[in-house]
């Protein structure tokens, strides 16, 4: 059909280091910074006379403490991650306190992209899966082999089975490809992500592969969190929302039995867990002095994680962080791993020709979103303008695919037969499918000629021309000596009208990165020694990521919320 057929230890951490010396998203980047966040990356961080940063000094024990309460396992933060916690340890036996400090549970909205492997939703599609060792050397290739490899492991041969345990209890209906509509009757979906696979596409020649099983939950990963709560409760497990964590407790041992928390209105509990506690906390790109300290060189990207507590504060501030760390945890080392992927213009992050705002190209334009803002924090004004001709229907399927990219055209007068990926009606998440009427509504500048084009962007013209010139050359050459961009994704620019899409600021939703921990998520001291009673999950743990967040398997962030969510419960209500 039409041109293409449909066939992310303290004062020891990086922070120290570099002391002396990161709705749904837009196809125009991801949504723009909520007001109370905006000066998170931009503000100086406040410290102690020593310099000790701020966030590092304990609290006073609370005095006014009005209720105590028992449980086996308390779980902090009702995210993904300690909604699995919460539910795992119940049906371990374990009698589970869950407290969050939002009104419910933590629902990111856009969320619902999962990267697992050897699900029972996988098998039946028939989808062929990359084995793992192709997947993680990949991966840690990608976060140059910072994180912990056994951790990645672990959910390369876990996570099939914990989405499988996830969506247990849930009636949903399951499509057979990505651009498949939903019928209709029954409000929860999944779908393939970026299936079935581009027809050509061979991960092998890829500068960075991307791997076709991630499946997608919508229409957000919100169903799946409330089968969850609903299994808990069920359970017995007493889930509290609006109530604030601010301390642990520990015995003359050394050994977590606790947490002192908090409701809106200063009421104090203390809470005993005889058996452990879960640190679900979320990540820290809402605390504007961890933010700073730990990863300086996200300064001007702005953070726009939506949620917000019952206090009207944003949600992720790295209590659990902070918790673990007055409580002797060692924040691992580094670099943390900022997510600012990219989503791109009205093409996406395909390869056409980028230019900054100096009318030169800078970048080999074929690589995924987190890359490209990665090009462009370094670029005057952090700005970029992708540039395109009116080839580009067939020009699409010889691009990349994933997260991110475009790849399918579809025609105006077909658009009713693709009800799913295009038009008004469309309910899949970004899928890479478009009409020309979807790319003209999205892109930003059009001119019949270059030099125009040049004066609409408001860049100097024979930067722009020069640079376009030497572009084409290089496309009618099949060699892209400047950049190394592969040739069959190398097109000349010379048949109008030419587009530009503006690239701004992609922002950063979470930042990827906490305390370490032993393979049973024990968290651990300085000297890598479990602290006994302390479990940590999700956007809290460190080990999963560093230096980038990896998008050449989409979903891996919830998947790994809740397998090792799941871990932690499983642990905590077992004692080990």
């Amino acid at each position: 059909m039409g041109t293409n057929d449909m066939s992310r230890r303290a004062f020891l951490g990086f922070g120290a280091a570099a002391a002396v010396t990161a709705g749904a998203a837009g196809l125009a980047g991801c949504a723009p910074a909520a007001p109370a966040q905006k000066d998170a990356a931009t503000a100086e961080p406040t410290t102690a006379g020593d310099g000790t940063p701020s966030f590092l000094a304990a609290p006073a024990v609370p005095t006014d403490v009005q209720d105590t309460k028992e449980c086996d396992v308390l779980v902090i933060g009702l995210g993904l991650s300690g909604c699995c916690a919460a539910r795992a340890a119940a049906e371990g036996g374990a009698k589970v306190i869950g407290i969050e400090k939002q009104a419910q549970i933590g629902v990111i909205g856009m969320a619902g992209d999962f990267g697992i492997y050897g699900s029972k939703v996988q098998s039946d599609l028939g989808m062929e899966l990359a084995d793992k060792a192709e997947v993680v050397h990949q991966l840690m290739k990608d976060m140059t082999f910072r994180p912990n490899e056994r951790m990645l492991n672990y959910w390369y041969d876990h996570s099939g089975e914990d989405f499988d345990w996830l969506i247990e209890a849930s009636d949903c209906e399951v499509l057979p490809t990505s651009a498949t509509p939903a019928s209709g009757e029954k409000e929860c979906v999944i779908r393939p992500k970026c299936y079935p696979v581009l027809e050509g596409y061979d991960r092998s020649s890829e500068l960075f592969p991307y791997f076709n099983g991630t499946v997608t939950t919508e229409p957000s990963v919100g169903w799946c969190m409330e089968s969850c709560q609903q299994i808990a409760e069920g359970k017995g497990a007493e889930l509290m929302f609006g109530m604030f964590a601010e301390q642990l407790i520990k015995d003359d041992k050394g050994a977590v039995t606790g947490a002192y928390v908090r409701d809106s209105k200063g009421v104090y509990t203390q809470i005993n867990a005889s058996k452990g506690v879960v640190l679900c906390c979320g990540d820290i790109s809402g605390n504007p002095d961890m933010l700073y300290y730990y990863v300086p060189w996200v300064e001007g990207t702005a953070p726009f994680y939506p949620n917000v507590d019952v206090e009207g504060n944003v949600a992720n501030t790295g209590d659990g962080h902070r918790m673990g760390m007055w409580a002797g945890g060692h924040m691992e080392l580094g670099p943390l791993a900022p997510m600012t992927h990219h989503m791109g213009g009205a093409l996406g992050v395909d390869a056409f020709l980028q230019l900054n705002v100096r009318g030169e190209r800078f970048m080999n334009e074929d690589i995924p979103g987190q890359n490209i803002q990665d090009q462009l924090s370094r670029q005057p004004e952090a700005r970029s303008f992708q540039i395109i001709d009116a080839k580009w229907p067939e020009q699409l399927a010889c691009q990349g695919t994933g997260h991110g990219f475009v790849n399918y055209f579809v025609p105006d007068d077909e658009a009713d037969q693709w009800p799913a990926v295009v038009g008004e009606d469309a309910s899949a998440s970004f899928t890479g499918y478009t009409t020309e009427q979807m790319f003209l509504d999205a892109i930003t500048y059009q001119a019949d000629t270059v030099e125009d084009l040049a004066k609409q962007m408001g860049l100097p013209k024979d930067a722009v021309v020069a640079s376009v010139e030497r572009y084409n050359e290089l496309a009618h050459l099949g060699s892209d000596d400047d950049f190394g961009k592969r040739a069959d994704r190398l097109f000349p620019l010379e048949t109008p009208p030419f587009y530009a899409c503006e690239f701004g600021d992609a922002g950063m939703l979470v930042c990827m990165g906490g305390l370490e921990c032993d393979l049973d998520l024990h968290v651990v001291d300085d000297d890598k020694n479990p602290i006994p009673g302390l479990y940590v999950a999700g956007n809290t743990m460190g080990g999963r990521y560093a230096v980038e967040y990896p998008v050449t398997e989409a979903g891996i962030s919830l998947a790994t919320a809740m397998t090792f969510g799941r871990l932690a419960g499983v642990n905590a209500a077992a004692g080990l």
